[in-house]
């Protein structure tokens, strides 16, 4: 038997277990049924929730879930589409008959299906039940079990740059919003954080997908660079209870400064990480790595297209030089994601709801 609920009301972003009250935008209250189905989610994304993307699926937007015995699917609904967000929440076991369950719950209704940022083993299962899937990029993932530094000539600019933002003072300072609020610290990032968004050609996306370092502040433990006392840089990470792993989530500087601070900032929260005894930790995806190595035949001559593309416009997007940027730091595996669409051949509508999704 399956349940859909709508977990409007008060955002299954928030633990919807807590106390009753309004919400932050003054909306009523969840009724006890959202209160159940949000603890009932919560467990889930703590017990399945691997993918670095599932942590957005805490923020507040307008999530639906859908349940299947023992797994939760969690999408966005528009008039014509349902747009699933990263991986379902279930067993590798339970993965092909939730899939399934989800997808004629959704054709019933007249809606086409998307999974977007999915792993090759939830596209491999979408595949085989009539989804056709397409590889948008891929995640570089950091064994923290064994992973060290870049060295060699391999990790020259990598070295480079945390030595020089060492040779000029910047010292990288931890803050656990979850153990301990501290309002001078968090106006520190969020006025590093404001400088950055000053310097974005387009405003920042006002979605669950925007920066937002002190949400759910019982995951996240965000790391300050400071020079001469002054902060320059921060980036929030974000806990992936169901892997021990972290989500490097957030990463900006101010505009002024020095070369080499992200880097800094990055490797000082990878070493505490690992000393911490986390599993791993991962970038956010770098769109269209490895595209012309497809898993579906029908999307290869995609991929090869797809690859051509964005050679020629990649001075433009930049997509390469993210991930070259990713790889100083020698992650120690990518991971592909995909999109997986049904029926095969996507439909404008189902298009325009992932485009909506990623662009709101």
């Amino acid at each position: 038997m399956n349940e859909r609920a709508d977990a409007r009301t008060a955002g299954i972003g928030r633990r919807l277990s807590s106390e009753a009250g309004s919400s932050r935008d003054g909306s009523a209250v969840a009724t006890p049924a959202a209160v159940e189905n949000g603890r009932a989610f919560l467990e889930k994304l703590d017990l399945f929730g691997t993918g670095p993307l599932s942590f957005l699926l805490r923020y507040e937007a307008p999530w639906r879930i859908f349940s299947l015995d023992k797994g939760v699917v969690c999408y966005l609904e528009s008039p014509r589409a349902a747009v699933v967000w990263t991986d379902p929440l279930c067993a590798k076991s339970d993965l092909s008959a939730l899939l399934g369950a989800f997808g004629q719950a959704m054709r019933a209704e007249r809606r086409s299906v998307c999974l977007l940022a999915v792993s090759e083993q939830t596209a491999q299962a979408a595949l085989e039940i009539g989804f056709s899937a397409l590889k948008i990029g891929e995640e570089p993932w950091f064994d923290l079990t064994r992973w060290c530094a870049p060295r060699g000539n391999r990790g020259k600019k990598y070295r480079w740059a945390t030595n020089h933002a060492r040779r000029l003072g910047v010292e990288i300072e931890e803050y656990r919003p979850g153990e301990k609020r501290d309002i001078k610290i968090e106006n520190e990032v969020l006025d590093v954080l404001a400088r950055w968004r000053a310097t974005l050609e387009r405003p920042e996306s006002n979605s669950f997908m925007r920066s937002a370092p002190f949400e759910q502040p019982t995951f996240k433990r965000v790391f300050l660079a400071r020079r001469d006392g002054n902060a320059e840089a921060a980036l929030a990470c974000a806990y992936l209870p169901a892997v021990n792993d972290w989500y490097l989530e957030d990463a900006f500087r101010a505009p002024d400064a020095v070369n080499g601070t992200t880097e800094l900032t990055i490797s000082e929260a990878l070493a505490r990480l690992q000393a911490d005894g986390a599993a791993g930790a991962a970038f956010a995806m770098a769109p269209m790595r490895g595209v012309d190595e497809q898993l579906d035949r029908r999307a290869r001559w995609i991929g090869h297209i797809l690859a051509l593309a964005i050679h020629r416009v990649d001075h433009h997007y930049g997509f390469g030089a993210m991930a070259r940027y990713e790889a100083r730091f020698e992650p120690s595996e990518w991971r592909p994601c995909y999109l997986a669409f049904l029926p095969a051949l996507p439909r404008p509508a189902v298009i325009r709801a992932v485009l909506r999704a990623l662009s709101a």
